[in-house]
């Protein structure tokens, strides 16, 4: 696992959250245009510490929850944002000085288009490689905003093995928590929405017209604001939105 540090925005009051940890989506990079445009932002305010998971893994826990809470365990106080796969790690992330946690698009769950069975049968396979294709992912997948290259950067394939890992920790999810916010999407078509509403109630979900990638969709110059609000308030962040909108 990578992680860049981009300390611009660490400067503040003594009291306040000046770190934040941003864990990156399955195939994200710190390198894509869209998501720098987001660190850009984040770095307005705090230091963020940007992590970029590994891409093929057999084990969600000691692949990325482990070594996140390593990282975290030096961070004395922290939000975290996350997005996507990234959301799925930090779901599973305790750490002492955690703070608010605001989810992307999180990956808590999936449609996949095979009878459970079938699902079940592939996952069992003790196959660590990729062979199992996706199909073509189009760019208003992600968003309307998505570059060439963030396209031709995201996984085509997954092996067996890493299905399993997922749907392992997909089922294995603790309670949603009360600091947690999620933004998402009802027309996603590469995570199931329909999971961020079964742990986190309506009003701790602000929903957008747009991909997958809120940093890759036209409506991020307007929610980029309430990301932060609600980096800094936790679900809180939503109310104060919603009244600076009615004004």
């Amino acid at each position: 696992m990578q992680i860049r540090v981009y300390d611009d925005g660490a400067a503040g009051a003594d009291d306040a959250v000046r770190d934040c940890l941003f864990v990156l989506g399955w195939g994200n990079r710190c390198r894509h245009e869209n998501v720098q445009w987001l660190v850009d932002r984040l770095a307005e305010r705090y230091r963020v510490h940007v992590a970029e998971l590994p891409t093929h893994i057999t084990d969600v826990e000691r692949e990325w929850v482990a070594p996140l809470a390593e990282y975290a365990a030096d961070l004395e106080r922290f939000h975290v944002l996350s997005h996507s796969a990234g959301g799925l790690a930090t779901a599973h992330l305790e750490a002492e000085g955690l703070g608010n946690r605001v989810y992307l698009s999180p990956w808590w769950g999936s449609d996949y288009p095979l009878p459970g069975f079938v699902f079940g049968a592939l996952t069992s396979l003790p196959i660590s490689r990729p062979i199992v294709p996706f199909s073509d992912l189009e760019g208003d997948a992600l968003g309307a905003l998505a570059t060439d290259q963030q396209v031709a950067d995201a996984p085509t394939a997954a092996s067996p093995a890493f299905l399993g890992a997922i749907d392992r920790a997909q089922r294995r999810l603790p309670p949603g928590r009360e600091d947690a916010v999620a933004f998402c999407t009802l027309t996603d078509a590469i995570v199931d929405p329909r999971a961020v509403g079964h742990r986190l109630p309506a009003d701790r979900i602000r929903l957008y017209d747009g991909g997958h990638e809120l940093f890759s969709s036209t409506v991020r110059e307007r929610l980029t604001e309430t990301v932060l609000e609600t980096l800094e308030r936790g679900p809180g962040g939503l109310l104060a939105a919603d009244a600076r909108e009615t004004l």
